[in-house]
């Protein structure tokens, strides 16, 4: 399918991320080696962690990073309703049960109030999702899991950079698990990368991705003193990725002016309405993002634009493996409504994002008559 004219958003890959490749063919080691340790080193250190464990998707890493925190079948886990189904398919893929939570109205998030009137007995962990990288009520969220001897396991598919009240997302939590997948900021196509400070939760994470071994082996006559699987993640991946954390400093500056210029374009436009911004320094949107009361008729005449955009996930509840009924997730059924990201990407430009405003005030005012 070609390309909008304007994108929604998309990867970026250049020379920078071919010389790296090509340097990983030229060593003739293109497996899970050297530069998927060095990856995973960068990581850890812009994290902030002690440890990170490349893996072939966050959805992966959610599902091995839960099975370390010992969380198996008939354990039950919250996630919030408003969130990409991966979520909940990571913990169904190691035989949990998920329990679905509506979300606060501002940030996106799970609710914590909502989270505690939820759990029961068989009550394990929690999954948080930092929504279009916009932390959770980490504060009390982590009171509720110590109050209830929970695990807290973080999906931070979209928050590699950004932070809550100054602690990096992903580095919160007994894990936390980041995104490479075509639309993140950094992109290797697809990947994942579980973060933690935790000795023994590293070391099941590499038995969990490497077949039951810690330390990689000859594939012969290795020990596997445990359960293990293969979800290694390349150095031809990594490649790709090192190269672009090399820019990610760049990448992120113009995320904020992106979202400088849809503020002043669009702030005052009626029907549009901009989540609230954090109060603290450090949150990074992965992209921008507003409730719009006439979504579908403004999707309709961006599209004939050739402008692209994408609607806010559906509520999982309203999904056909995680049907519930509406009663109890008022909230995300409101923002899954309204919700819209705009065009994003890394090429967009002043004069793209004053043609996406030009739209919705003509949109907004036709519906107006």
């Amino acid at each position: 399918m070609a390309a909008a004219r304007i994108e929604w958003f998309g990867p970026k890959v250049g020379e920078l991320e071919q010389s790296r490749v090509a340097a990983v063919i030229a060593s003739n080691y293109i497996n899970d080696g050297p530069t998927t340790r060095e990856f995973e080193k960068r990581v850890a250190d812009m994290v902030g962690v002690r440890h990170c464990v490349a893996v072939t998707s966050c959805t992966v890493g959610l599902s091995l990073a839960l099975m370390a925190v010992g969380i198996g079948p008939s354990d039950e886990v919250l996630i919030p309703d408003l969130t990409f189904i991966a979520t909940a398919n990571a913990v169904r893929m190691i035989g949990a049960e998920v329990k679905l939570i509506d979300v606060e109205p501002y940030r996106f998030t799970i609710d914590p109030e909502k989270v505690a009137s939820a759990i029961g007995s068989r009550t394990k962990a929690i999954i948080s999702v930092d929504v279009n990288g916009r932390g959770c009520d980490y504060d009390q969220l982590e009171v509720i899991c110590k109050q209830y001897g929970l695990k807290l396991v973080c999906d931070a598919a979209e928050g590699l950079g950004s932070h809550w009240h100054g602690r990096s997302l992903g580095a919160i939590g007994d894990a936390g698990c980041f995104s490479f997948s075509a639309n993140k900021t950094i992109s290797s196509g697809q990947g994942g990368m579980i973060a933690t400070n935790s000795e023994d939760v590293y070391f099941r994470l590499r038995e969990l991705k490497d077949q039951g071994r810690r330390h990689g082996g000859t594939g012969g006559d290795d020990l596997h003193p445990v359960m293990g699987f293969n979800f290694k993640y390349t150095s031809l991946q990594a490649a790709v990725g090192l190269a672009q954390l090399d820019q990610f400093d760049e990448r992120v500056a113009h995320f904020a002016q992106r979202d400088s210029w849809y503020r002043d374009l669009l702030g005052d436009c009626p029907g549009v309405t901009f989540p609230p911004l954090a109060n603290w320094k450090g949150e990074l949107l992965q992209w921008t993002d507003v409730l719009c009361s006439n979504r579908a008729a403004v999707q309709e005449a961006l599209d004939a634009r050739d402008i692209g955009t994408r609607a806010f996930w559906l509520p999982l509840h309203r999904q056909v493996p995680y049907r519930r009924n509406d009663q109890d997730f008022p909230v995300a059924i409101d923002v899954s409504a309204r919700g819209l990201w705009l065009p994003s990407s890394f090429d967009l430009s002043r004069a793209d994002v004053e043609e996406v405003a030009a739209v919705f005030r003509e949109t907004m005012q036709e519906a107006a008559l």
